[in-house]
């Protein structure tokens, strides 16, 4: 039995049984620098839990701006 972290909109977090709840419905969004890819579940009509996973394609530079600091 899986288990989702939901919020029914009254600020608490709590384990829900997944086979309660409807989804999960999953989007992706790209550019050339990252991939990010969102899953939402649902509970009577109302987004209750959602994640949001990023991706990064290529380095943003930052190593080089720690370099210089260090």
């Amino acid at each position: 039995m899986n288990m989702v972290n939901v919020d029914l909109g009254d600020g608490r977090i709590f384990p829900m049984e997944e086979h309660l709840l409807q989804g999960p419905f999953r989007s992706t969004v790209e550019n050339e620098r990252e991939r990010t890819t969102i899953e939402e579940y649902r509970f009577e009509g109302k987004v209750v839990h959602r994640s949001v996973h990023v991706t990064l394609k290529q380095g943003l530079g930052v190593e080089a701006a720690v370099g210089r600091m260090g």
